[in-house]
């Protein structure tokens, strides 16, 4: 990542092509001088040697010297190209500050953009993975929509959390209507089809609740939701761990959470 500006790089570089135009403006001053120098010695001999010449002679005589001294002074610096110096430099001082500028600007708003694409893919990673079964893509993409500051990461984690919660659903109600079974006995044929559980199956609520919050299959959650619903009547959304936590924390004699 490209390392702000800082006040002093901008103030050494304007620094820097101040002290090299007052260079080019030094030799422009000196050289003018010098030719007039030149110039008024020349009258001066000129006038001591012409005393016989009519004055009108000599004036015309200085004016076009002066004016050829001139010229010379205006080929000189076309040839040496003292103004395209000049230009080139402020150019190359302005211009990579300039560039630079634009650069540090460009990143600033790209910044959050690329966040937002990071974070857009690791929502979807995390959709997937909950698809699949496996309980860490439910607390992957939890986290991710407690800590963005995006609102449109957070609409499309919350949108991403409720496709697949209503996804989970469906599959439950229509495996729950093929078994004939539904609540505690559905949870328990779960757990034991898909056998993630060392602990002994699960018989009241308090079980499920501890269903909810630590089994490693998503299946199994979501088979623990249903039967929480089945067990207290309430009608919580599927995944909506924030419910369970607070349904539990005001019938803290029914179930406990971790």
């Amino acid at each position: 990542m490209t390392e702000p500006i800082s006040a002093s790089q901008i103030t050494s570089s304007q620094s820097e092509y101040d002290h090299l135009l007052s260079y080019f403006k030094y030799l422009v001053t000196l050289t003018s001088i010098v030719l007039g120098l030149v110039i008024a010695v020349g009258a001066y001999l000129f006038h001591s040697n012409m005393k016989d010449v009519r004055e009108d002679a000599k004036q015309e005589a200085t004016r076009v010297a002066s004016l050829e001294a001139k010229t010379r002074v205006t080929e000189a610096f076309d040839e040496k190209n003292i103004n395209t110096a000049i230009l080139a430099a402020a150019q190359q001082k302005v211009g990579g500050i300039t560039d630079k500028l634009i650069e540090q600007q460009l990143t600033t708003k790209l910044q959050p953009i690329q966040q937002r694409i990071l974070l857009i893919g690791q929502i979807s990673e995390s959709e997937t993975r909950m698809r699949l079964g496996f309980r860490s893509g439910l607390e992957d993409l939890n986290k991710l929509i407690k800590n963005t500051n995006d609102p449109d990461v957070l609409r499309f984690g919350k949108s991403t959390l409720a496709t697949t919660g209503e996804h989970f659903e469906a599959r439950m109600q229509e495996l729950m209507k093929q078994s004939g079974q539904k609540g505690l006995p559905f949870l328990q044929m779960m757990i034991e089809s898909y056998g993630t559980s060392q602990q002994p199956l699960p018989t009241n609520l308090q079980d499920v609740v501890h269903v909810i919050y630590n089994n490693s299959n998503l299946n199994s959650v979501a088979a623990a939701f249903a039967a929480f619903r089945d067990l207290t009547g309430e009608d919580v959304r599927m995944f909506d761990l924030g419910a369970i936590t607070s349904w539990c924390s005001q019938n803290k004699s029914k179930c406990q959470t971790p």
